[in-house]
């Protein structure tokens, strides 16, 4: 039976490679005050930030229903397919339970639910992944051995402008934002095997792609490099990101995914980042 890959919308794939690989999404609500969205299906990225820097409200976000990821698995399963889902660190958010929730409900051994341990194009490498394997013919076991072999490896480093949204989403202290502020801090975070944790402090987007390389270098040695670079609103950024990761032995394109509203509401307009794992 073929495999049939099921993706959150916090995953940020871009929308050719989600036509590409036929990829089922399971969108994010976001709530600004009594009006509710659904993540990359009703608000894109550029409406999203054009309604954070005008909207009063702040932004709330939530997990997919149990519903939302069983309509999704149903879908698949109809066409006589087995059903691979990937979803956000269940470190922070309710997404993997939801999704655990909804393959009970189906009473269908057919599914397999993965909690990726990461976010954004993080989800969304795994995703691609296994996408080739399927293509090579290979097996479920065998794919989700590959797959559980790269989870510990899958890092997200981003570097946030402010840490005033973070704080406002309850990801950090009030008091820590506050002082981040004063001393003009802009934070390198980085998100492996569900933890999320500052790793270093810049003071502009090309000290932060200088940082970005000598930790995947240091972190890579000579093994061959799986990339994709995220942005909130700084293309031009990304692209001088992207340019200094192809000097880098990599396997396949690098791909440039837009920071949609699920996370947006945490990290903000102007955030950079890169999602990597070694071949």
């Amino acid at each position: 039976m073929e495999l049939g890959i099921v993706v959150d919308s916090v995953a940020d794939l871009p929308d050719e490679i989600i036509r590409e690989y036929d990829f089922t999404l399971v969108h994010f609500p976001v709530y600004f005050g009594e009006k509710t969205y659904l993540d990359k299906l009703n608000l894109t990225s550029e409406e999203f930030f054009a309604l954070l820097k005008d909207k009063k409200d702040f932004p709330r976000t939530a997990a997919p229903s149990p519903g939302s990821y069983q309509e999704a698995f149903r879908k698949i399963l109809e066409k006589g397919k087995k059903v691979l889902a990937f979803t956000i660190t269940s470190r922070h958010s309710a997404a993997y339970q939801s999704a655990i929730m909804a393959k009970k409900m189906l009473g269908n051994e057919d599914v397999e639910v993965i909690d990726s341990g990461s976010a954004s194009m993080g989800i969304g490498l795994l995703a691609i992944k296994a996408a080739e394997m399927i293509r090579k013919k290979m097996n479920k076991e065998e794919i989700l051995s590959r797959i559980r072999d790269i989870l510990p490896h899958v890092q997200v480093l981003a570097m946030l402008p402010t840490i005033a949204y973070a704080a406002k989403g309850g990801r950090i202290s009030a008091p820590v934002a506050k002082l981040a502020s004063l001393l003009n801090i802009k934070p390198m975070i980085r998100i492996r095997r569900g933890i999320i944790e500052m790793v270093s402090r810049v003071s502009d987007y090309k000290g932060a792609i200088s940082k970005f390389i000598s930790k995947i270098k240091a972190d890579l040695g000579n093994r061959l490099l799986r990339v994709a670079v995220m942005h909130a609103g700084v293309l031009e950024e990304a692209l001088e990101l992207k340019a200094r990761l192809e000097e880098i032995p990599h396997e396949g394109e690098i791909p440039i995914a837009e920071i949609g509203p699920a996370l947006g509401t945490h990290s903000g307009p102007g955030t950079i980042a890169v999602a990597f794992f070694p071949e």
